[in-house]
């Protein structure tokens, strides 16, 4: 049996403020990256020195949050875009 339920229907607005948010969140995450990699930092240069461990055993954990920070930046931008571009639609 089929009911009659409205359908629900959204404008730019909605849509920009989706994009608002998925920006504010991605951007919370970038800064706990950041913490988690300067954390990261110290300890390993502590760990080097006082154990002399070859800066290789840390090669691998650099090149993840390199990968990170450039999938955070693209994601950053693209949610900016993306609320900029329904805004201005929304505006006109």
């Amino acid at each position: 049996m089929k009911t009659n339920t409205p359908t629900k229907s959204y404008d730019a607005s909605d849509v920009s403020e989706g994009y608002a948010l998925a920006y504010e969140q991605v951007a919370d995450l970038s800064v706990m990256i950041d913490a988690m990699r300067n954390n990261h930092e110290k300890t390993a240069e502590y760990v080097k020195k006082v154990y002399n461990v070859p800066d290789t055993v840390f090669s691998d954990m650099k090149r993840l949050f390199a990968i990170v920070e450039g999938l955070v930046s693209d994601n950053l931008e693209f949610s900016k875009s993306q609320e900029d571009a329904y805004q201005k639609e929304y505006e006109s």
